[in-house]
């Protein structure tokens, strides 16, 4: 049975969530934006007996699944199928338990220990930072000045909500790289975003705002994931002490 969930569910809802990438993405809407906006929801999956055994986030249409063992998969397909997301993010396995096709599959990885004392701002020009962004991920970050602002303002609202965070590093006055969480909770946090500018590449900034976000996030006892986009990326962030955990499938306009 699935039903919206309301304030009162938050600590189950946590327990569910515990030691997964997806739940930490699912926990932090729940902080930030609560049960109860129109463009924010979170629906629960239930066993017969009132248990707990998935959820579906859904933020501006764009869904987050987690669920375990005992989930009613049938029944979890055909709620995300009728609603008709725009984008549906979840584990691989729960992807082809509910026969969703199309998925791209992503590698996640979690940290596990890397070089210390890397030195990094946790403060920048947030117009620079996303002109950064914008040009290492074009399909993700529009230069569109309405993208820009709605980027910003909802990265603020999570920054002081503890539910976001930048680490930056600057040369002689311009950003050289930047890195940044889009999701935290009490238990883990997201890296989704690690850019470093083409002519200051191979110099070690990348590595230095990665592990100097990786180790204060680890120093909170948070476990700290990274989803990989290709093999590149992934070597990449080997490299500097992350290891497999897993797979994510994203798909679009199921």
């Amino acid at each position: 049975m699935l039903k919206a969930a309301t304030n009162s569910d938050f600590a189950r809802l946590c327990a569910l969530c515990k030691n997964s990438v997806f739940g930490t993405y699912v926990i932090c809407r729940a902080k930030a934006y609560g049960f109860e906006r129109s463009f924010a929801e979170i629906f629960l999956c239930e066993n017969d007996n009132g248990k707990l055994i998935g959820a579906v986030s859904v933020l501006d249409n764009n869904a987050v699944v987690i669920a375990n063992e005992a989930c009613d998969f049938e029944e979890l397909a055909f709620f995300v199928a009728s609603f008709g997301f725009a984008s549906v993010f979840t584990d691989e396995v729960t992807a082809k338990k509910c026969g969703f096709h199309g998925a791209e599959i992503k590698t996640v990885l979690c940290f596990d220990s890397g070089e210390k004392d890397f030195q990094a701002d946790s403060a920048a020009d947030m117009k620079k930072v996303y002109e950064l962004f914008c040009s290492c991920f074009p399909q993700s970050f529009s230069r569109d000045k309405n993208s820009y602002l709605s980027w910003l303002s909802d990265f603020t609202f999570r920054k002081n909500r503890g539910l976001s965070r930048l680490k930056a590093v600057s040369c002689g006055g311009e950003l050289c790289a930047a890195a940044v969480t889009s999701a935290e909770c009490c238990d883990g946090a997201v890296i989704s975003a690690v850019a470093c500018g083409m002519e200051y590449r191979k110099r070690g900034y990348g590595k230095a705002v990665t592990l100097s976000l990786a180790n204060e996030l680890k120093r909170e006892n948070k476990t700290v994931y990274v989803i990989s986009q290709d093999e590149s990326t992934t070597h990449f962030y080997m490299k500097l002490g992350f290891r497999s955990c897993g797979s994510a499938a994203y798909i679009e306009r199921l």
